[in-house]
């Protein structure tokens, strides 16, 4: 039984719940090794963070290619082969977030939350369109009362803007709720909204998840349900 001090559960879609951010980044991966960059731990680091940026400021294509074009820059490849990687990258990596799958038990862990009185929500930086598409692709509609976008929004995450506003439509208090995520900004935007926070550990930003001091971490979306009982 879920402690009744936790009323909602607003989750972070990219990464939390659908399993996006691991695949793009192995495949990111893959292809500057073609391109003759020896990926060291470092390297592995700057591509999470700035696959994270990708992510998170996914405004445009202009906006994506330019990060591209800077994590290019910034892992050192020359001006020549950074135009073959983002040729190359991005449309596998726009292939890969808009046709990922649910992390392994994620219907359930909702429908066991929603059996339990807990509202729900999606609070992300995809567009609504996009996730209009995702809600219906997996059948998620009836699982989450409320739903902010960056489209509904004037500054995203990891401003508290977004959790406050989801928040305000669940008419829940900020002490009520907890905020679950996979990247740093989740867990800012949920702490200064006044949110409790859990980190999901998913591997890729494991470190700058834990310098952002959530409240709690998980390794699996499966242990929510049991780690809300600790607040």
């Amino acid at each position: 039984m879920v402690n009744s001090m936790v009323s909602a559960v607003l989750f972070d879609l990219d990464g939390t719940i659908l399993n996006c951010v691991e695949p793009m980044s192995k495949e990111f991966i893959k292809i500057v090794q073609k391109l003759g960059v020896n990926i060291t731990d470092e390297i592995r680091k700057r591509v999470g963070s700035n696959l994270g940026e990708i992510l998170i400021e996914r405004s445009s294509p202009i906006a994506e290619f330019l990060l591209l074009w800077r994590l290019g820059r910034t892992i050192g490849l020359s001006f020549f082969k950074r135009l073959i990687l983002i040729f190359l990258s991005y449309s596998r990596l726009k292939n890969i977030a808009n046709n990922s799958s649910l992390f392994d038990g994620t219907i359930e862990i909702l429908q066991r939350l929603k059996h339990q009185g807990i509202k729900l929500a999606v609070v992300t930086t995809r567009s609504k369109k996009d996730v209009s598409l995702i809600m219906k692709k997996f059948s998620l509609e009836n699982f989450f009362d409320v739903i902010v976008t960056r489209d509904d929004v004037f500054f995203g995450k990891p401003s508290p803007e977004p959790v406050i506003l989801a928040l305000k439509k669940l008419n829940v208090s900020a002490n009520e709720a907890v905020v679950v995520g996979d990247m740093p900004t989740d867990i800012e935007s949920g702490k200064q909204a006044g949110t409790k926070t859990i980190a999901l550990l998913t591997g890729l930003f494991n470190e700058s998840l834990l310098e952002a001091a959530p409240d709690l971490t998980i390794n699996s979306i499966l242990e929510i349900p049991e780690v809300l009982e600790k607040f």
